[in-house]
């Protein structure tokens, strides 16, 4: 069996790695950590399974917007502790009250990124939150096929691919299922960012004990900081200027995406989730009205909400109490969000990075990071003091 002849023609979604019967099919890191499926030919039986359920290369979405809201929760806890409105967390909630497991991505104690189920609203922290890295999936669509063949109400959240994969892997509609995609960037992998928060502990002289991508405390934006528990046990928080800081950077400058990445075929309108959920970036444009009546609060983050079919926006409507919905439309909500209309841009350098990985780690890149950003990582930090009614303001609000 051959399941891909390039890279580019694999997203590491782990469908056919959940669907190999006998086990045959293991997720491995190839030479800059990104995941890919190998095959042991001494157990395959060459059933095909495998390649059947590939979506990624076989399967068209033919999904188009039905309705687009601009939205944030109503709760201030919640849109705080969320990178953007909060919407999954409403979603999630009214899943768990109904009896439901919700599946999304989390850290495990080593830092990598993994897919989890929870039961329980206190659960539902550990995936908020936006995570810079591709989520593993493990064997979580044989537990959603599980579920739902018992009758359980499941949502399943990831990337575009990933929902695509878990809808090849089940093979049929399911009415108990409610998947989310994200407006996603493009993906590196879980060893560049256990390499990247190594350097910040060295760098540091402490250890990480939280890392966030978006920190709101900075306000609505990109970006981040870590608490950071130094040698004499003191705690502080540092924080990470999108541009300043080398992992960030890259992943925003879209130069360590795994390959796929660069010719994606969900970054459309053709979306394979029920409900995509983003950020509502350029609202300030497309929607000043919203931001002038105060009826959502740009300083706390606004998603962009795509109801793909009728079961998302049915979903939609029943979370309708705990959320603000505006109304919106594609063209307005792609306007300020590149991947809602194309894949991440590919660049030459992107193998000049990946080189210098590979022949020096993390510790390299960000050596090479700071020679060559040189004023501009001073970008974000500048930014991030400018009130947000002036930000407003200087778009022309």
């Amino acid at each position: 069996m051959i399941l891909f002849e390039n890279k580019k023609d694999c997203c590491g979604c782990g469908a056919c790695y959940n669907a190999c019967p006998k086990n045959a099919i293991s997720m491995q890191e190839d030479d800059c950590g990104y995941i890919y499926p190998v095959i042991d030919s001494e157990l395959c039986v060459e059933c095909g399974k495998c390649s059947q359920v590939c979506a990624f290369q076989n399967h068209t979405e033919t999904n188009t917007p039905q309705k687009v809201y601009a939205a944030a929760v109503k709760d201030n806890d919640v849109i705080m502790n969320s990178s953007s409105g909060g919407i999954f967390t409403a979603l999630a909630d009214y899943v768990i009250e109904n009896g439901g497991i919700v599946f999304g991505a989390a850290f495990d104690s080593d830092w990598n990124v993994k897919h989890i189920a929870v039961k329980s609203k206190e659960q539902l922290r550990y995936l908020r939150g936006s995570k810079y890295t591709q989520s593993s999936t493990g064997t979580s669509f044989r537990q959603v096929r599980e579920l739902l063949n018992a009758g359980k109400l499941v949502l399943y959240s990831g990337t575009p691919c990933q929902i695509a994969g878990l809808k090849g892997f089940l093979g049929k509609e399911y009415d108990s299922l409610l998947t989310v995609d994200l407006v996603c960037h493009g993906v590196p992998n879980n060893r560049m960012l256990r390499d990247y928060i190594k350097f910040l502990e060295q760098k540091e002289n402490g250890k990480v004990l939280k890392y966030l991508f978006r920190d709101k405390s900075m306000g609505w934006g990109k970006n981040g900081s870590v608490v950071i528990e130094s040698s004499d046990g003191k705690r502080y928080r540092k924080k990470l200027w999108e541009s300043a800081s080398s992992y960030p950077y890259y992943f925003a400058v879209s130069l360590i995406c795994r390959e796929n990445c660069y010719s994606c075929r969900y970054a459309c309108e053709n979306r394979p989730g029920d409900i995509t959920l983003g950020d509502f970036w350029g609202i300030e444009k497309t929607h000043p009205q919203y931001l002038n009546d105060n009826s959502i609060d740009d300083t706390k983050g606004i998603s962009v909400v795509i109801a793909n079919n009728e079961k998302g926006n049915n979903y939609l409507q029943n979370i309708s109490s705990a959320v603000e919905l505006r109304p919106s439309d594609y063209e307005s909500a792609s306007s300020g969000n590149e991947r809602l209309r194309h894949g991440s841009k590919y660049s030459p350098k992107r193998d000049e990075i990946l080189d210098i990985y590979k022949a020096g780690g993390w510790s390299a890149v960000d050596k090479y990071h700071s020679k060559s950003v040189g004023l501009k990582k001073h970008t974000s930090f500048a930014k991030s003091l400018i009130p947000p009614a002036i930000k407003r303001y200087l778009k022309g609000r």
